[in-house]
């Protein structure tokens, strides 16, 4: 039998209806896998047994047929659950106790997956590395010794280890797709206010978004449908297999190819082949007002962050990192004009690239990083006065499409000759999930790039 690790959702969801395993045995399975692999990945804040526990108790009295009912899942450590402990990643005196569960949660909850932790991520969800002062760098499962990207670390570490069949993270600059293309999964940053924010920490409040990580196209599918409890005629699964021929896919003639690596745009070519094999049309596209829009999106993240953190940071700053605390900081300095004209600025900046892009292509293909993934020691410089230059070139790719509040997906498109994956990344208009998803299903289905699972069990030798 196929190892439990490498099954898809659906993979598990007919071993269930089958008898070949049950719920309780797939749930203790799956939580010694990620004890054993906590030492090795440190991907979780904490291993909620007793409430997968609970959960189980549950679904024995009141079962699930939903496709996700016994399925362990766990999320990045910013969601609220009632009862259970949530750390932000940062030190203890920055802890609560939650008194309402995230609503994303519920609805994950009311499909029958069963939490079975609560995932590292960088301190507050600031970085894009996966280094965390408190809790230890999170480590990325094809080798350890480099980064898995941030905010949402452990939500990537988990889910390409295949310690669980999906997670949820945020996405503010790019913390869903750059964890993702570093782990070879695949992560969705939904449109801006698709996905319900109540009962998830927020760090910009007008540019957070809140999205599903699994190991193929159809994985998160299946978790969009249970997130926006979409009815079965409408579901994300439900277009999948769609033709794409005549889908038009446009190929940025500016910025973010500059100072790609050789073997990632080699990589990003044979994406684009696979496209092209499916009957999708390439055009070359100018992308306008890259450099500006990512600007823009820094000044609305470090002023939102930094009203948010306000009286805490003030009365216990000793207590956050020293990265956090500096970019924090930053927020302060930044005028009040220039936060209103950068909020006021984003739809007249989002309808321009809607018009100079979207008029010649449906959907947009750019590299996620433009390097190979980095070591840990290369990115770890906290509070180093080249740490801006180096979080601003992970998110080079990624950050505009917040600003704009544009969907975006990562997929996995293959590996560096050093074994680490590359991501590339679609990005469409508002609300066109659909598509993003169709689009990375055929990509898979063309290249036989899915699934994946890192071999951790080389490195917890």
């Amino acid at each position: 039998m196929t190892p439990i690790s490498q099954w898809s959702i659906h993979d598990a969801h007919n071993a269930l209806a089958q008898k070949e395993i049950s719920i309780n045995e797939l749930v203790l399975d799956r939580l010694a896998a990620i004890k054993h692999a906590q030492p090795y990945l440190n991907c979780c804040t904490s291993i909620t047994e007793d409430h997968a526990k609970e959960r189980l108790e549950k679904l024995r009295h009141a079962p699930s047929q939903h496709v996700l009912a016994g399925l362990p899942v766990a999320h990045k450590d910013m969601f609220y659950r009632q009862g259970l402990p949530c750390t932000f990643g940062t030190s203890p005196n920055g802890h609560t106790l939650p008194t309402e569960t995230a609503l994303t949660l519920s609805r994950l909850d009311t499909a029958g997956a069963v939490q079975i932790a609560t995932l590292n991520m960088a301190e507050f969800a600031f970085g894009a590395t996966g280094h965390n002062e408190h809790f230890g760098p999170c480590r990325n499962p094809w080798n350890p010794d480099h980064m898995t990207g941030g905010s949402s670390s452990g939500s990537a570490a988990s889910v390409a280890a295949g310690l669980v069949f999906g997670a949820l993270g945020s996405d503010t600059g790019g913390s869903i797709r750059i964890p993702a293309s570093a782990c070879g999964v695949v992560g969705l940053k939904p449109t801006q206010g698709l996905v319900p924010m109540q009962g998830v920490m927020p760090m910009s409040r007008s540019m957070d978004c809140v999205g599903p990580l699994a190991r193929s196209a159809q994985d998160v599918a299946i978790l969009m449908d249970a997130l926006m409890e979409e009815p079965a005629s409408s579901s994300y699964q439900r277009t999948l297999g769609r033709s794409l021929k005549g889908v038009t896919i446009g190929v940025p003639t500016n910025y973010y190819y500059d100072d790609i690596d050789e073997e990632v745009a080699g990589l990003m070519q044979e994406s684009l082949t696979h496209f092209e094999q499916l009957g999708c049309k390439l055009v070359d596209v100018t992308v306008p007002d890259h450099d500006l829009l990512t600007s823009l999106s820094y000044i609305v993240l470090g002023s939102e962050s930094a009203a948010y953190h306000a009286d805490f940071l003030d009365a216990v700053h000793s207590h956050y990192g020293t990265q956090t605390r500096a970019r924090l900081l930053n927020g302060y300095l930044l005028p009040a004009n220039a936060y209103v004209a950068a909020k006021q600025l984003r739809s007249f900046y989002t309808q321009r690239f809607l018009e100079s892009v979207y008029q010649h292509c449906d959907l947009l293909h750019t590299p996620v990083l433009r390097q190979p993934v980095p070591t840990l020691d290369a990115v770890n410089m906290q509070a180093n006065p080249k740490m801006s230059q180096m979080i601003t070139a992970l998110s080079y790719c990624t950050r505009l499409t917040n600003y704009l509040g544009l969907p975006a997906i990562s997929q996995p498109g293959g590996f560096c000759r050093s074994g680490l994956p590359v991501g590339f990344q679609l990005v469409g208009k508002p609300f066109d999930e659909r598509l993003l998803l169709s689009a990375a299903y055929g990509f898979e289905h063309a290249s036989g790039i899915m699934n994946l699972v890192a071999p951790i069990q080389k490195w917890s030798r």
